[in-house]
């Protein structure tokens, strides 16, 4: 009897123990801040810097790179100005010296710029981004996959868990955009 009390005891403990731990865990979750996106770092430029570099109508030296965010979204304003500090006032990658220009979702139109990078967040912008992309023949680049999916932008980079560059063919033609034979033989396109 000693022992079957004994053994209760210790599964009650062990259920005590179990059920504090999941409430330390959502009291965590719960009080976390919210974010799904990952932080951009160099190597996520890097990569996005190699694709730029493979867009003919780009040529070499200096890019401007037209950073779009919706003010309104704290991700895509957090994102917009995690780019412009990795991008400082220039970033060279291979041929190509990057010159980060901050540039609202409501002045594409009139964006000086040679490239625009939508930031992730900036959906109400993507429409309005894909337009002038189409009408000024500007290119696009994300980090938002669902953006490149949905033909808003035509380069598409991902760095983690595992790099991915996708081009999506289609807003590519509308945008007069073309990329160098050997890239498309590294990229998935959709």
């Amino acid at each position: 009897m000693i022992i079957f009390s004994q053994m209760k005891r210790r599964a009650t403990s062990a259920k005590a123990l179990l059920v504090g731990l999941a409430l330390s865990i959502a009291s965590a979750l719960l009080l976390a801040p919210v974010s799904l996106r990952a932080e951009i770092t160099r190597p996520d430029m890097l990569v996005a810097g190699r694709a730029i570099g493979f867009i003919d109508k780009l040529g070499s030296g200096d890019v401007r790179v037209g950073i779009v965010f919706a003010p309104e979204s704290a991700p895509s304003l957090q994102q917009a100005n995690e780019i412009r500090d990795l991008l400082g006032s220039q970033f060279r990658v291979g041929n190509h010296v990057l010159r980060p220009v901050m540039v609202r979702a409501d002045q594409v139109n009139n964006a000086g710029v040679d490239l625009f990078l939508l930031t992730e967040g900036a959906d109400i912008a993507a429409s309005s981004v894909a337009a002038s992309s189409r009408a000024r023949k500007i290119p696009c680049i994300t980090f938002d996959l669902a953006q490149e999916r949905n033909g808003a932008c035509v380069i598409g980079v991902q760095t983690r868990p595992r790099i991915e560059i996708l081009f999506n063919r289609k807003a590519a033609a509308e945008s007069g955009t073309n990329l160098s034979s050997v890239f498309r033989l590294m990229i998935t396109e959709n």
